[in-house]
């Protein structure tokens, strides 16, 4: 289940977040991936600007993020 749903030239596409770190970074990076909701597409994945020292802090700060800014960096990947 998309953790958000957004809209995007008459399409929905579900919004799923995960959050990395690879090592040996000591942040945690935000990972967005968009999918279009009737299963028309290929998922696109795209590494959101937000960092933070802990999982959780950075799950939190995703929770901020509006849907405006979301679809605006879909329209951005799909260009």
């Amino acid at each position: 289940m998309p953790w958000r749903v957004v809209e995007l030239d008459a399409k929905e596409w579900g919004v799923t977040m995960a959050a990395e770190r690879r090592a040996p970074a000591a942040h945690w990076k935000l990972v967005l991936s968009f999918r279009q909701r009737d299963g028309g597409t290929r998922p696109v994945w795209t590494e959101y600007p937000l960092s933070a020292i802990s999982r959780a802090s950075l799950l939190q700060q995703a929770e901020q993020i509006p849907n405006e800014r979301l679809t605006a960096v879909l329209a951005d990947l799909l260009r």
